[in-house]
């Protein structure tokens, strides 16, 4: 130990000095005990002894005398010697304290050099982050100075709101048949940064006060994040309408139009008011709302427009009959979608009077000779036992049966025969509830009515979920369902799916659609999908401890993706797609995977601004392609998210492999353990920010929580014991910038059918065709992230939970039922081996029985199998090909 230090010390003056000092401490010692031990020998003169001869000592006179004076000498030398000794023991305690004070010294000299050092080592990491963020801000310059002067945006102009009441007189009736949003709506209550508030008045209009279900409606309505409680400020005021039953039967038209006009904030025309009538049951009582109550400039949404009361297309709402659960999970009630064609290729089942118009008539006997020619039609006219049926009722196909019977049949029917109104100022309720019923257990409507009005039709695109025909084509209808391919009547029963579970299938979901429907119109955007909080495992008094700043570190400014850049063009530029494609149109999101690709033109023409183009334009190989990303995509980066749980070696290990790696923006880690990391963890400083998340419980769906501190498009999950190279994770990047809706990855998995047992399994065996790439170790969009938190079926993430597995087989599941495309597989990698990681749960027999049973359980939910199979995978494309030697390759392994 001591030659170790003499040897840090030799170089230093304060060495040399240290060595001076041993040296004085013992040569002084030396030379002075030389001259004590000089002084103290008697002279010769003094004290020489006189050695006699041998005949001399012979005398016994002088033996005695000499005898004597030998012991005096001997008796004076041990005394002599014994003060030397106690000298000497003086002395040695003097040296020995004097090394204890050398050593003494020599420590704190020690210490105060590696002080020294750890403060050198500190100083240094403090220039290197310094010299980082000076970079960083020349950078920023250097964009500053290079991009355009971008026009200033602000929120538009607030509009001035007329107050409650100065509305002006009520117009004439003709108006009224024709009203618009134009000419019969203020729009000044609803400007685009207004946010769609919405008025709910607390008490229903014409219900009786004991009313839970009407209740019930008016707490919905405030549960919608659109709730205003202000009705100053309110865009939209809804009054919830009960059927005439619930009135007084002594009351007039005339005392229920006042009463209607004395709302609080009718105002003189009922500006701005939506008369909202929910049915909740097939029955059909009569509404308040008939054609002779004057509902001002009201917007009116019901199941109904009876004649005399004219329905104005774009300004009232078609609403169905709410005969769903209040809200939540639907999945249970709807009927698998395959196979695609069953066992009644059409089915119409109904009860009518005998007392037919004309038109019925024929239709009865039509409906009975395609019966007789197709076998695998399924037709049923029952005649009606009721004689008191009013005119209304004996015009319209009346529902046969109960809900459970009509479900029996329509699960065995791959079509069913709805018969509308040939009228476009009527509907029925009858009606409606074929097609909700229809839609849920997957038999493709056929609407036999050109004129018929559907929900919601001027925002969904029926004829991607129903084949809508003219009457007249009842008789042809035999040859033309015939010829309908599996391909397309999948499509449409897919379809049908979505439009009944997101706008038709509760009563909470309905409601929805009614707002959405009205802000659309009014072309306000919806409300944005919160990004989730990031607490941290650590807090103010306990900070992390961080490490060293590392010089490999690359120096890059932090880019951010670009969030809600449509949100106020987005219901102008892209409504049909919102409307008609998952997720629906309840939520705005801050990006997604599908926005328009640019022409490779646009970064060249000075239509786009932030592309990277490889060789400014030129393209080139390995070297050009190592300074640019290229694409067809502006420039950025991507975020890598690492779920751990008690593996703080394994995680530090894997945050220090990611130095120096390219197009990072950020490190967030889900630490999924309820104990906090260790106060001596020593995290490492990699260049870019490393959040570590506190989460809730233990859940393996926190992997995909959009988290607000991940500012990029592109995340990278990743396990905390898989090791990667650069150049991998930059190839799967670039891949997945090219493929943004889809999941791409390395390790990838198969779902295999199990002939035996009827049901898929679980294949992590090699194979030639995959279906899913493992989130251990793959790129997604943040977008998919917000789906899976906000708008999957909880079913599944509780299933995960009670797992403690499934998620990247869930994660995969939500894409392919998005787009209908595969994962992308990047390079050859299939598995990943961590020879210092604990026995993985992946080892257990029992894990893959799980994720089997997940599969087949996620089946149910969706309805069907969304998975989707591939045949090929990515790689650079130079990889394997022999070029000059005055070119490099794209990536030298990939």
């Amino acid at each position: 130990m001591m030659h170790i230090l003499m040897y840090k010390l030799k170089d230093s003056s304060l060495g040399r000095l240290v060595a001076f000092l041993l040296v004085f401490a013992l040569v002084v010692p030396l030379i002075t005990h030389y001259h004590l031990a000089k002084d103290t020998v008697p002279s010769s003169k003094s004290t020489r002894i006189n050695f006699q001869s041998r005949t001399k000592l012979d005398r016994p006179a002088d033996r005695a005398d000499s005898l004597l004076d030998r012991l005096d000498e001997l008796k004076y030398e041990v005394e002599e010697q014994e003060r030397i000794k106690l000298s000497l023991a003086n002395e040695l305690r003097e040296l020995e304290g004097k090394k204890n004070w050398l050593l003494k010294a020599v420590s704190n000299f020690s210490r105060k050099a590696e002080s020294a050092r750890t403060q050198s080592e500190h100083y240094h990491s403090d220039v290197l982050r310094a010299r980082r963020d000076l970079e960083l801000i020349r950078l920023a310059k250097i964009k500053a100075n290079d991009c355009p002067q971008l026009p200033h945006l602000k929120l538009p102009q607030k509009l001035n709101v007329a107050s409650i009441g100065d509305d002006g007189p009520l117009p004439d009736q003709s108006v009224l048949s024709n009203c618009q949003l134009h000419n019969c709506f203020d729009f000044s209550r609803c400007s685009f940064s207004s946010g769609f508030p919405v008025f709910v008045y607390e008490r229903p209009f014409g219900h009786l006060p004991s009313d839970s279900k009407a209740m019930e409606l008016i707490q919905l309505l405030k549960e919608s994040p659109y709730y205003t409680s202000e009705p100053e400020k309110a865009c939209l005021h809804v009054v919830i309408v009960g059927p005439a039953e619930a009135i007084q039967q002594q009351r007039s038209n005339s005392d229920v139009e006042t009463d209607l006009h004395s709302l609080p904030y009718w105002g003189k025309s009922g500006k701005n008011h939506l008369l909202l009538e929910l049915k909740t049951d097939k029955g059909h009582s009569t509404s308040i709302l008939s054609s002779n109550i004057n509902t001002g400039l009201a917007l009116i949404a019901r199941s109904t427009f009876p004649k005399g009361r004219v329905y104005r297309r774009g300004f009232d709402i078609v609403v169905p009959p709410s005969n769903g659960p209040t809200r939540g999970d639907v999945w249970e009630l709807a009927a698998l979608q395959l196979p695609s064609k069953r066992k009644y290729l059409l089915s119409f089942q109904a009860e009518h009077t005998d007392h037919l118009t004309e038109p019925m008539a024929v239709l009865r006997d039509q409906l009975h000779e395609i019966s007789r020619e197709a076998k695998d039609f399924f037709i049923e006219l029952y005649l009606s036992k009721l004689e008191s049926l009013n005119s209304k009722r004996s015009s319209e196909w009346l529902l046969w049966g109960s809900h459970v019977n009509r479900s029996d049949v329509l699960r065995q029917s791959t079509f069913t025969l709805i018969v509308g109104t040939n009228s476009v100022s009527s509907s029925w309720d009858s009606f409606h509830i074929r097609l909700l019923e229809a839609l849920q257990f997957g038999a493709i409507p056929v609407v036999l009515s050109s004129n018929a009005i559907l929900p919601f039709n001027d925002m969904i695109d029926w004829r991607k979920a129903t084949i809508i025909l003219s009457q007249a084509r009842l008789p042809e209808l035999n040859v033309l369902l015939r010829t309908i391919t599996n391909d397309d009547i999948l499509d449409m029963r897919r379809q049908g799916r979505f439009l009944w579970e997101t706008y038709l299938s509760t009563t909470d979901a309905v409601l929805k659609t009614v707002l959405a429907t009205l802000r659309t119109r009014l072309s306000i955007p919806a409300h944005h999908v919160p990004a989730s909080p990031t607490p941290s495992v650590f807090s103010e008094s306990k900070p992390p401890v961080t490490g060293s700043a590392d010089p490999d570190a690359v120096i890059s400014l932090p880019m951010e993706s670009p969030t809600f850049i449509r949100n106020l063009t987005s219901t102008v530029v892209d409504a049909y797609n919102i409307w008609n494609f998952p997720p629906g149109s309840f939520r705005m999101y801050p990006s997604t995977p599908f926005s328009p690709v640019l022409p490779s033109s646009a970064p060249l023409r000075n239509s786009s601004k932030g592309f990277e183009l490889i060789g400014d334009g030129m393209g080139g190989a390995g070297v050009e392609f190592s300074k640019a990303l290229g694409g067809n995509y502006p420039a950025e980066q991507f975020t890598i998210v690492i779920l751990t749980y008690e593996r703080e070696l394994l995680l530090i290990e894997a945050i220090q492999r990611l130095v120096g790696l390219q197009y990072l923006n950020k490190v967030v880690v889900v630490w999924n353990s309820p104990d906090p990391p260790s106060l001596s963890l020593r995290w490492p400083d990699i260049g870019v920010p490393v959040h570590v998340v506190k989460v809730a419980k233990n859940s393996l769906n926190n992997r995909f929580i959009p988290y607000d501190v991940i500012e990029t498009d592109a995340i990278f999950a990743v396990d905390d014991d898989v090791e990667m190279r650069h150049d991998e994770i930059l190839l799967g990047f670039r891949v997945w910038r090219e493929n943004r809706d889809v999941i791409v990855g390395f390790p990838g998995r198969y779902h295999s059918w199990d002939s035996q047992n009827q049901q898929w399994q679980y294949n992590p065996e090699y194979s030639c065709e995959l279906s899913m790439i493992l989130t251990g170790a793959a790129f997604y969009h943040k977008y998919y992230g917000y789906l899976y938190t906000h708008w999957m079926s909880q079913a599944i993430r509780e299933k995960v939970d009670e797992y403690m597995n499934c998620e990247d087989l869930a994660m995969n599941f939500l894409v392919s039922h998005i787009t209908r495309k595969p994962p992308i597989k990047v390079t050859s990698r299939w598995t990943f081996s961590c020879p210092n990681c604990p026995i993985s749960l992946w080892e257990d027999k029992t894990h893959f029985d799980e994720r089997s049973k997940c599969i087949n359980f996620f089946v149910e939910v969706y309805g069907y199998m969304p998975l989707l199979r591939t045949q090929f995978r990515a790689d650079s494309v130079l990889f394997k090909t022999r070029l000059p030697v005055t070119k490099e390759k794209c990536f030298k392994y990939v």
